[in-house]
C-alpha cells in the first residue's frame, strides 16, 4: 500500500481542506471513493504483485476489517475537523490556521500507517522472488513515466501547466477566480523551489529500502523499515530537499491564506456548500457501518 494510496483514499474527508489545491478529489464522488476504497486497493495491489487466489482472499479481508475500523473510528474526527474548517470559512483563513489543518492532515495518515502496518508487514513478507522482481519492474516502469512526465515541454510550458491545474482544483471549491487571485495562484507557482530530481531521487531511495526489507522476509524488520520510511522521513531524508519540502508548505499555506481573503461572498457560499457536501457525506458514511 503506498503512501499515495492510503492518503488518497483512505483520508479522503481530512483532506477536504486542502485537496482543492493539491489532489483530484475535488473531481471525485468522495463517497463514492471511499466506498470502494477496498477492492480498489485490492485491485492495485493486485496489479503490482500479481496475487495468488489466496494472497487476493487475505489481502480483500484485511482492506474490509481496515475500512470498519477507519469508518467507525476515524470518520467522526473528520466530521469535526470539517466543522471547524466550515465555521471559519466566512472570514480569511491565517497562514497558521491552514498549517495546522495540514499538520491534522498528516496526524490522520499516520493513525492510518501505524492501524495498517503490522497487516502490510505480514503480506509482503510472504511475497514470493517472482512477485518482489514484479513489483521491482513496476517501481522503474512508474519512475520513468514520471520523469517524463515531469520534463516534458519548456520550463515555462510545465509551470503554466502547473498553474492551470491548481485553478482548476481551486475553481472546484470557490467558483470561477477573477485576474487577481489567479496571479496569487501563479506567484506561488514561480516561487517554487525546483524539485523534480530530489523528488525522483527520494523515491528512489524508498523503492530501493521497501525492496531490500521485502526481501529480507521478515515481517517485524519490514514493519520497522516501513515505519521509518512512511513515518520517519527526518531519518533519513536529504536535509537540503526536507528544506525545499518545508519551503514548497509554506508557500502552499501562503497562497491559501491570500486567497481566502480576497473570496467573494459568493465563493464563500460555494465553499461552504461543498464543506456542507461532504460532511452529509461523512455522516452517512459513518451511519453505514
Amino acid at each position: 500500500m503506498t503512501r499515495r494510496s492510503a492518503r488518497s483514499l483512505l483520508l479522503i474527508a481530512a483532506a477536504a481542506l486542502l485537496a482543492a489545491a493539491c489532489t483530484r478529489l475535488a473531481y471525485m464522488n468522495a463517497s463514492l471513493a471511499y466506498e470502494n476504497a477496498a477492492p480498489m486497493l485490492a485491485w492495485m495491489i493486485d496489479d503490482y504483485v500479481d496475487l495468488t487466489p489466496a494472497q487476493g482472499d487475505w489481502v480483500q479481508a484485511r482492506l474490509d476489517d481496515a475500512m470498519a475500523w477507519h469508518r467507525s473510528r476515524e470518520l467522526p474526527g473528520y466530521a469535526r475537523f470539517l466543522a471547524s474548517v466550515g465555521e471559519r470559512s466566512g472570514r480569511p483563513f491565517t497562514e497558521a490556521e491552514v498549517g495546522a489543518a495540514w499538520a491534522d492532515v498528516h496526524a490522520d495518515y499516520a493513525r492510518v500507517v501505524e492501524h495498517v502496518l503490522p497487516d502490510v508487514a505480514e503480506f509482503l513478507a510472504g511475497l514470493d522472488e517472482r512477485q518482489v522482481a514484479r513489483l521491482e519492474r513496476r517501481f522503474a516502469d512508474d519512475n520513468r513515466r514520471i520523469a517524463e512526465e515531469w520534463t516534458r515541454g519548456t520550463p515555462e510550458e510545465r509551470r503554466a501547466k502547473s498553474v492551470n491545474r491548481m485553478i482548476a482544483h481551486l475553481e472546484e471549491w470557490v467558483g470561477p477566480l477573477d485576474d487577481r487571485q489567479r496571479e496569487i495562484v501563479a506567484a506561488r507557482e514561480a516561487a517554487l523551489p525546483p524539485a523534480t530530481e530530489a523528488y525522483l531521487a527520494d523515491r528512489r531511495y524508498r523503492q530501493v529500502e521497501t525492496l531490500a526489507l521485502v526481501r529480507s522476509h521478515d515481517r517485524d524488520r519490514i514493519a520497522a523499515g516501513l515505519h521509518r520510511l512512511l513515518l520517519e522521513p527526518s531519518a533519513w531524508r536529504r536535509p537540503e530537499y526536507q528544506a525545499s519540502l518545508r519551503a514548497r508548505e509554506e508557500l502552499m499555506f501562503r497562497m491559501i491564506a491570500r486567497l481566502s481573503a480576497t473570496l467573494t461572498a459568493e465563493q464563500r457560499e460555494q465553499l461552504q456548500a461543498r464543506i456542507r457536501g461532504y460532511m452529509r457525506e461523512i455522516t452517512r458514511l459513518a451511519a453505514s457501518g
